[in-house]
C-alpha cells in the first residue's frame, strides 16, 4: 500500500500524482533582453544561479536574484526580464536547452518542468497558487545554497552518473519549493496540500494519509487537533474545502486509482485494506469518484 512506502503525506501526493521535475534547460545572458514563457499548464520551476533580473505574471511582479527562485503554476505567461522596454523573446522558439542572449555572463539562470500522471494536476498544480517567490530571505532559500551548485556541476558535465544525478537534483529542487509553499499555508488555495500545512489541522490530516482504511470518527480526528467538534469541523471544511470525512472518502479512492494501475492487487484485496467492509460498497464509491468501475479504470490506463 501506499502508506507503507511512503509513510509522510507529501511523499504520498507526489507518488499519487506520479509526478517528476525535468531539467528544462539553463539560461546565460547579458546586457538587456527579456524572454516570454507561455502557459503550459505544469509547474514551472526557474532558479537564480548568478545576476538578477524581474519576474511578471500578470499582477505580480518582483525582482528574481541569485539565490532565488520563483515557481508558476502553468496558468498563465510570464516574463523575464531586465529592463522594462525591451520586447520578450518567445523562449519557445529557443529551441535548444541551453540558451544563451548577448555575449557577456550576467545572469546565469536554470529551468525546470514538472510534469504529473493524468488526474494529478488536482493533487499537486491545481493545488498551488499561481505564482510563489522564494527570495533571499525566506527559511528554505538556504537550501539553494547547495543546491544550485550541484546543479550547476552537473548541468554540462560528461562525469558518470550525470544523467541520474540531475534527475535527482530536480526532483530535489521541487520538493524544496513545495516545502516553502507549504511554509506559508495561507497563500496557498482550499485542498489537500493547505491541509497538510496547516499546523492546527495537520496531525489529523497525516493521521488520514497514514491509516487510510481506519473508521475515523469525526471526534476522534478533533481529539488529534486538540479542538472541539465542532471548531475541527468548521477549520477542516474551510481549509480542505471539504468535510473531513468527504476528505477521507477522496483520499481512499486517489489510493485505489493508483493501486489498480501500479500493483495487481485484486478489487477485494484493495477493498479490504482501505477500510471497506464489503467489496460492493468500495466499488460504488469508486465508479461514483471516476464513473468507471475498478476493474474498467485499471483496463482503461493499462491501455494507454
Amino acid at each position: 500500500m501506499l502508506a507503507d512506502r511512503h509513510p509522510d503525506p507529501l511523499s504520498q501526493v507526489l507518488a499519487l500524482a506520479g509526478a517528476r521535475c525535468h531539467l528544462t534547460g539553463t539560461l546565460s545572458a547579458g546586457g538587456r533582453w527579456a524572454l516570454r514563457f507561455p502557459a503550459r499548464g505544469r509547474l514551472k520551476i526557474i532558479a537564480v544561479r548568478r545576476g538578477r533580473c524581474a519576474f511578471v505574471r500578470g499582477g505580480q511582479s518582483g525582482e528574481l536574484r541569485a539565490g532565488e527562485a520563483i515557481a508558476v503554476n502553468g496558468t498563465e505567461p510570464f516574463v523575464l526580464r531586465t529592463h522594462a522596454g525591451v520586447l520578450p523573446v518567445d523562449a519557445e522558439t529557443m529551441t535548444v536547452p541551453d540558451h544563451r542572449i548577448g555575449t557577456a555572463d550576467e545572469f546565469a539562470g536554470v529551468g525546470g518542468e514538472v510534469t504529473v500522471e493524468p488526474g494529478g494536476e488536482a493533487l499537486l498544480t491545481q493545488a498551488l497558487p499561481p505564482l510563489l517567490h522564494i527570495s533571499a530571505t525566506h527559511p528554505q532559500a538556504s537550501a539553494f545554497t547547495w543546491l544550485l551548485p550541484e546543479l550547476d556541476a552537473e548541468i554540462g558535465s560528461a562525469r558518470p552518473g550525470h544523467s541520474f544525478t540531475r534527475d535527482q537534483l530536480a526532483q530535489l529542487l521541487l520538493v524544496q519549493v513545495l516545502r516553502a509553499y507549504l511554509a506559508r499555508p495561507d497563500a496557498l488555495p482550499a485542498g489537500r496540500l493547505r491541509v497538510l500545512a496547516d499546523p492546527r489541522l495537520a496531525p489529523a490530516a497525516r493521521a488520514l494519509h497514514e491509516n487510510p482504511a481506519h473508521a475515523w470518527r469525526l471526534d476522534e480526528l478533533a481529539r488529534l487537533a486538540t479542538m472541539s467538534r465542532t471548531g475541527f469541523a468548521a477549520r477542516f471544511r474551510a481549509v480542505a474545502g471539504i468535510p473531513p470525512l468527504a476528505y477521507l472518502t477522496e483520499w481512499r479512492m486517489r489510493i485505489a486509482a493508483y493501486e489498480l494501475t501500479h500493483d495487481d492487487a485484486t478489487v477485494g484485496e484493495l477493498s479490504a485494506q482501505l477500510g471497506y467492509t464489503s467489496e460492493s460498497a468500495f466499488i460504488t464509491t469508486f465508479k461514483r469518484t471516476y464513473g468507471t468501475t475498478p476493474l474498467q479504470h485499471r483496463r482503461r490506463t493499462s491501455e494507454r
